[in-house]
């Protein structure tokens, strides 16, 4: 093999290596089709009308769980994504031992909200209002029905 030769071969294998590398890196970070990307997770806007626990058990039987809206940013991202008519769980509750005191459903702090009014003591769990400009709401019936977001890692 002449010099030429070689080094056409030694780029055309270091062009596939890295071809190859690109393409796995790509599907590292992918969502499935039903799905959009955003900040290391993807995320599932079901419009499927369910009880807060049967939205969250829907979450969970897929490997996730309802979503989290930990800042601004996310909630603009959501905000693209959802129909305005319609309202939408959040994963945020209400504890029942510290009434007012919110918490995502993992336990951590809320320190980024949205509420139309400060939650009271009777609310449980919360959703995004329909009509109020994907301001949130807190309420004491759980067990209505309504869509909501489920949150995945991104799959690899």
């Amino acid at each position: 093999m002449n010099r030429n030769t070689l080094t056409t071969l030694t780029l055309m294998v270091f062009f596939l290596s890295w071809s190859c590398y690109a393409e796995e890196d790509a599907d590292v970070l992918s969502c499935p089709e039903n799905q959009e990307g955003f900040d290391g997770s993807c995320y599932e806007f079901v419009a499927l009308q369910q009880s807060f626990l049967n939205a969250e058990g829907w979450c969970e039987q897929g490997g996730g769980h309802l979503a989290f809206i930990l800042n601004d940013e996310m909630q603009q991202f959501l905000q693209k994504h959802l129909q305005p008519e319609m309202d939408w769980w959040l994963v945020v509750k209400i504890p029942d031992l510290q009434p007012c005191s919110l918490a995502w459903l993992d336990g951590s702090d809320v320190s980024y909200n949205n509420w139309v009014n400060p939650p009271d003591e009777q609310a449980a769990c919360g959703h995004i209002l329909r009509h109020s400009g994907f301001q949130w709401e807190a309420t004491g019936n759980c067990s209505q029905e309504l869509n909501f977001i489920c949150q995945f890692g991104m799959r690899s």
